[in-house]
């Protein structure tokens, strides 16, 4: 009992990250009400049914055949908290394996035939009260749920290659950026220094032309003194 409680939880917790709770069937993470087993990985039910005093509460799974089947359920409330619970023939609907007076219990099957099983909830034993009950149902075929998971791996590698390349282009985007930001600091620099040679040139080109301008007139100045005379010697005579 202690290993059957132990596999229940492990597969409570396989599926329930495969299947999140919910009441409408998911299969592969999309809801649908028409549920069809053929070809696909697994299903899930996991759901709360009141079975009334003295009555009987039967729900039918499609299960393949190589399929397997996993039930487990525990009484909430109600009376002595006791339950029978049958699985039956989807053929001649045969009680294939059963838990009886338990608050809880496990029921494990491998089909052998294709078809609607089954599962009864049986609360004929008690004459006054009515019983809430837990109910948690798994089926799925193991040669498909390999593949489904080798698929999820595989795409999860193909992923983790995609973020791969991603994350390298993402790196030469950023060299790209700091080599575009040292650009622009280069063409600033070179900007300042060819603008302040300019104003170098112009100011030192307008002080050359300030000094030739004077050496000119200097020069000009002193050629005509030297041509200069005068029509009379210091005594005011005139000259010959």
């Amino acid at each position: 009992m202690v290993k059957m409680t132990k596999l229940w939880l492990f597969l409570n917790v396989l599926f329930s990250i495969a299947w999140p709770e919910g009441w409408a069937e998911k299969v592969l993470g999309t809801e649908t009400e028409e549920f069809d087993f053929d070809g696909l990985p697994g299903a899930q039910h996991e759901f709360k049914i009141e079975v009334g005093a003295g009555r009987e509460e039967c729900f039918y799974q499609k299960i393949v055949a190589g399929g397997k089947l996993h039930i487990s359920f525990e009484v909430i409330y109600g009376g002595d908290m006791r339950l029978n619970i049958y699985l039956r023939n989807p053929v001649n609907r045969g009680v294939i394996d059963a838990v009886e007076n338990k608050p809880d219990g496990v029921l494990m099957h491998h089909a052998q035939i294709t078809g609607p099983y089954a599962i009864c909830l049986d609360n004929s034993m008690s004459r006054m009260a009515s019983k809430l009950v837990y109910v948690f149902l798994v089926t799925y075929v193991e040669e498909e749920w390999s593949r489904y998971r080798q698929e999820i791996e595989d795409v999860e590698l193909t992923v983790s290659n995609f973020s791969a390349s991603i994350q390298t282009v993402q790196e030469s985007v950023k060299e790209t950026l700091v080599h575009q930001a040292q650009s622009r600091m280069h063409i600033i620099k070179d900007w300042y220094l060819i603008t302040g040679n300019n104003t170098y040139i112009q100011r030192w080109s307008i002080c050359q032309c300030i000094v030739v301008m004077m050496c000119s007139g200097i020069q000009v100045y002193f050629v005509r003194r030297l041509f200069r005379g005068t029509n009379v010697t210091p005594t005011s005579k005139p000259r010959a």
